[in-house]
């Protein structure tokens, strides 16, 4: 058994998509691979074309590779410009507008569970 994972950048995503908060008739491309997990915590990478959407966090540290993006969070107002090298912890159940900017890849240690 090998202790090598893999490479994020080789990964082949899964296609999914986000509405667009700009544009309701489109949906902004965004892709997700999952790579396993280690003590109850998921670990897998994400990807996002530029766009406007809304989401709802998970217990999650990520470390952003390539990109750039401004995170606001709607119960702090607190907007984040994150790109490469950034590590970024986010709480459960914050609501929150991603502004991609350039394409962005992430890899994400999270919980759904908050354990």
């Amino acid at each position: 058994m090998t202790q090598h994972l893999g490479n994020v950048f080789r990964y082949q995503l899964q296609p999914e998509g986000y509405e667009s908060l700009e544009d309701p008739s489109v949906t902004v491309p965004t892709g997700t691979y999952h790579i396993g997990t280690v003590e109850g915590a998921e670990i897998g990478v994400w990807e996002a074309e530029p766009g406007l959407i809304r989401g709802v966090t998970d217990d999650e540290v990520f470390v952003v590779l390539e990109g750039r993006a401004e995170v606001t969070f709607d119960d702090t107002k607190e907007t984040i410009q994150i790109g490469p090298g950034d590590v970024v912890r986010l709480n459960k159940g914050q609501r929150n507008t991603w502004r991609t900017i350039e394409r962005l890849r992430k890899v994400s240690i999270w919980s759904e569970s908050g354990s």
